[in-house]
C-alpha cells in the first residue's frame, strides 16, 4: 500500500525540475516554521480579499506572487 506522502512524492517527482524545486522550496519553510506562513491579521487580509468577488480571476502564480509581494515571502 503506497503512503501518502508517498504518493505525493510521487506526484511531485513528476512535474519540471523548475517546478519540483519551487515546491520544495515551500515545503522546506513549512517545516521551518510554525503551520502557518502569515499571522492572523495577514489572513483576515486575505479572506477579505476572498471574500470580495470582483469578478477578477487570477493565475495560481499570479496570487502566489500578489501574496509575496504583500507578505514578504
Amino acid at each position: 500500500m503506497t503512503t501518502r506522502i508517498e504518493a505525493v512524492i510521487d506526484r511531485l517527482r513528476a512535474l519540471p525540475e523548475a517546478e519540483q524545486d519551487m515546491l520544495a522550496g515551500e515545503i522546506e519553510d513549512l517545516l521551518a516554521e510554525p503551520a502557518s506562513l502569515l499571522s492572523a491579521s495577514q489572513w483576515r487580509e486575505v479572506e477579505v480579499e476572498i471574500d470580495t468577488d470582483d469578478g477578477v480571476r487570477l493565475s495560481h502564480s499570479d496570487v502566489m506572487g500578489r501574496m509575496r509581494m504583500r507578505f514578504g515571502r
